[in-house]
């Protein structure tokens, strides 16, 4: 067996190459399978490579094939390779690596260890500054990735690497082919998949002939990858050295050439993103504006900057930061200053105070070395900002603030006005839902009870008995994506028809697969988002009895120190052993008592009785109206996850029970608070007409129930500072969590503002 291939095969070897894919934690292939899963189980997963390669069984998975833009509207294609695949390519990399750097000259500034973009930059500059060099000739590479040829590639690496197994797991890389997001499979039949891990040393292995070649007839040569320059003494053996490189490239590494350019010294040349002349180091205009662009492009959140924005920051700042300057590094600095000013200033309510912001801040790295060692001075320029916006709001004229007053109550009329249009609730026995010319249309006896255009109808409810629905309306209702819910008189859900989109494009397999810890942080945002609202709601109905002492405020002052410390618990939960769901059911079950032991005592006076919180079999007034407003929200809840498709069976946090939606009764326990609880409550605290009828609600109390609970539903409030209908902030939860679940954002739970 050949040293190399035996030096693979180590699982040290393949454990030092894992550690710098950890590092770098770039996006993984077609398996789906991120750094974090693989880390999960590391050791058996190196294990499992180290057999493979041992028994020479080891075989790649395809590279998935992403575009991402380019300049002048093009495309780069790149090839993304499985986090195991990386592993191994990395080792092959970490193993081949010394020996191709003993050959390859210095001119050479690309992908190489201890080089990279500064490097090229200085060098080009002390051949700028050489007297003799008058001239420049600037060469690039046409798509060259993509067009190596692999007879010659493997040809020259054959020669350097004496070990006939690791050349053709090099060769087994190279060729491997390429599938999209649909799996459609594409040969590679030349070039290097650009995202490879060995791509860019094969790349300078191909060129170094290139770079010996022009090193005997020149020293003053600078390449980085595949942009190369070339200093003359004068504009005769530019040309001349023009038409020697070209055929090189083109006949021997049979490679096609974009447009040379030769360039007089004193006008300089833009080289990796950077204009150089023999004055200095600077960029052009339309770099300039670029970067500025880009600057401005970023974004802050509640939490602060977001990590897109930062990155965008630090991308800039690596790049030019160590090349351009001082002036203008300070120039993009002033750029950021007055873009980060202008959104504390617009978005200054989303910040309680200046202290939160200036945290968020902290995270911000200027550009220039000069302002971060003032940064305290800056940052405080701009939290200035912050302060002038929140009192320039404060201090509006009287009659601004009238203005606004009487604009914000028409426009809840006229919200009001929209939620009824929304919702059709149908609780007449006999009743017939059909379809006419302008819409949904519900008659009963013969006399059209309900006839308005159904534009606006998002939802249909049945809550009684004996009611007929044409097909011509369940036709028109599933083109319209109108979900039609129907319950029984103990508020049961026992049915709903949905239009079949709901089922295309499951998240169903990512939800089965999900691994424990990412299902226990789930579960633990979940119960948070919970807690958080029972203290809210008990917060807001507490803001209106102020006036109240004795046992209520003492009440209210112990329940808000033990939700505090519960929530604290849950917030701090880390999942051991496996188990998270007993101990979080716990935490929940404890906040449960401190929550309905307050709501016990709040309406203790309002002339009904309620001893404790009962789910099932309930007769009293209190959990039956509880109870039939959890169902009407419950279907709310299972619609949007099928919305976006998620399984509603598969729960995090209720245990799987054959036919019970599991995760619907995770996931409401969001919105119960602000859906049911704070609307049942408001009911009883206003004296409205309640009764039950034996053991189930009234007619009467069922339909008041009903209308209160979907008005609520279709109430605006803001969220994440939109405003929007409460039924909408259900379904952006629904897909905020599907985006979890498919691995694309973590998530943060609903929490209501009290």
């Amino acid at each position: 067996m050949d040293i190399l291939f035996q030096i693979l095969c180590n699982e040290q070897t393949l454990r030092n190459a894992w550690l710098l894919v950890k590092q770098k934690n770039s996006a993984g292939g077609i398996d789906g399978m991120t750094v974090a899963d693989f880390e999960k189980e590391a050791e058996k997963q190196i294990q499992e490579l180290t057999r493979q390669l041992k028994t020479r069984s080891w075989n790649p998975e395809p590279y998935l094939r992403v575009e991402i833009p380019k300049k002048d509207s093009e495309k780069r294609k790149l090839g993304l390779l499985s986090v195991k695949d990386k592993i191994v390519q990395q080792a092959i990399k970490n193993l081949i690596e010394p020996y191709f750097e003993k050959i390859f000259l210095n001119n050479s500034y690309g992908y190489r260890p201890g080089k990279g973009h500064v490097q090229a930059i200085k060098r080009t500059m002390s051949e700028f500054r050489i007297k003799k060099n008058n001239w420049i000739l600037q060469l690039d590479i046409d798509d060259y990735f993509d067009t190596i040829d692999h007879s010659l590639l493997f040809e020259k690496v054959q020669k350097l690497i004496q070990d006939e197994e690791v050349v053709r797991l090099i060769a087994l890389c190279v060729k491997m082919g390429v599938v999209n997001k649909k799996l459609k499979w594409n040969e590679i039949t030349c070039g290097v998949p650009q995202g490879a891990v060995l791509s860019p040393l094969l790349a300078n292995l191909y060129l170094h002939s290139f770079d010996k070649f022009i090193a005997v007839r020149t020293d003053s040569y600078v390449r980085y990858a595949d942009d190369f320059l070339i200093f003359c003494e004068k504009r005769e053996q530019a040309e001349q050295m023009q038409k020697q490189a070209t055929k090189f490239l083109t006949e021997h590494l049979l490679l096609k050439l974009n447009d040379p350019v030769i360039t007089d010294v004193k006008s300089g040349v833009e080289f990796l993103g950077i204009t150089l002349k023999r004055t200095g180091i600077t960029i052009s205009k339309s770099k300039r504006d670029d970067l500025e662009e880009r600057i401005r492009s970023i974004v802050l959140e509640e939490g602060g900057v977001t990590k897109k924005s930062l990155e965008t920051l630090q991308g800039i700042r690596n790049y030019y930061g160590k090349l351009l300057a001082t002036k203008l590094l300070l120039q993009l600095d002033r750029v950021l200053r007055e873009k980060l000013k202008d959104l504390v200033r617009k978005q200054s309510l989303i910040f309680p105070n200046k202290k939160i912001l200036g945290e968020c801040l902290n995270v911000i790295t200027f550009f220039a070395e000069e302002n971060n060692k003032k940064r305290g001075v800056l940052i405080a320029e701009i939290l200035s900002a912050y302060t002038s916006a929140k009192q320039e709001k404060r201090s509006k004229k009287p009659e601004k603030e009238k203005n606004k007053l009487l604009i914000e109550r028409k426009k809840r009329e006229y919200q009001k006005k929209e939620g009824e249009g929304t919702d059709l609730v149908i609780n007449s026995y006999g009743c017939f839902v059909g379809l006419t010319n302008r819409g949904i249309s519900v008659r009963l006896k013969g006399k059209v009870i309900h006839k308005n255009p159904s534009r606006a109808l998002e939802h249909i409810t049945v809550v009684v008995k004996g009611v007929t629905i044409s097909t011509n309306a369940i036709q028109y209702c599933m083109r319209n994506k109108i979900p039609i819910d129907f319950f029984d008189g103990t508020g049961k859900h026992y049915g709903s028809i949905l239009s079949p989109s709901y089922m295309e494009s499951t998240l169903w397999e990512k939800q089965v697969i999900m691994p424990i810890e990412r299902r226990a942080y789930l579960a633990t945002k979940i119960i948070y988002g919970k807690l958080k609202n029972q203290l809210n709601l008990v917060k807001y109905f507490h803001k209106y009895h102020k006036v109240l002492a004795g046992a209520l405020a003492e009440k209210y002052a112990e329940v808000c120190v033990r939700l505090e410390e519960i929530i604290d618990k849950v917030k701090h939960f880390k999942q051991r052993d496996g188990n998270y769901v007993i101990p979080l059911s716990a935490l929940e079950s404890a906040g449960a008592v401190q929550y309905w032991g307050y709501i016990r005592l709040l309406i203790s006076d309002d002339g009904v009785e309620f001893e404790s919180r009962e789910r099932k079999g309930a007769t009293d007034l209190v959990n039956s109206l509880l109870n039939y407003g959890y169902a009407l929200l419950y279907a709310r809840v299972w619609q949007a996850l099928l919305g976006v498709q998620l399984n509603p069976m598969l729960g995090v946090l209720h245990v799987r029970q054959s036919g019970k939606p599991a995760f619907v009764f995770d996931v409401i326990e969001l919105f119960r608070t602000q859906a049911v609880d704070r609307v049942v409550i408001s009911l009883i605290q206003k004296g409205e007409p309640l009764s039950m009828n034996n053991t189930l609600l009234s007619d009467k109390t069922r339909k008041l129930l009903v209308q209160n609970v979907l008005e609520r539903i279709n109430r605006y409030e803001k969220y994440r500072g939109e405003e929007i209908k409460f039924s909408r902030i259900i379904y952006r939860q629904a897909k905020e969590i599907a985006a979890y679940v498919n691995e694309e954002a973590y998530y943060k739970p609903y929490i209501a503002k009290w």
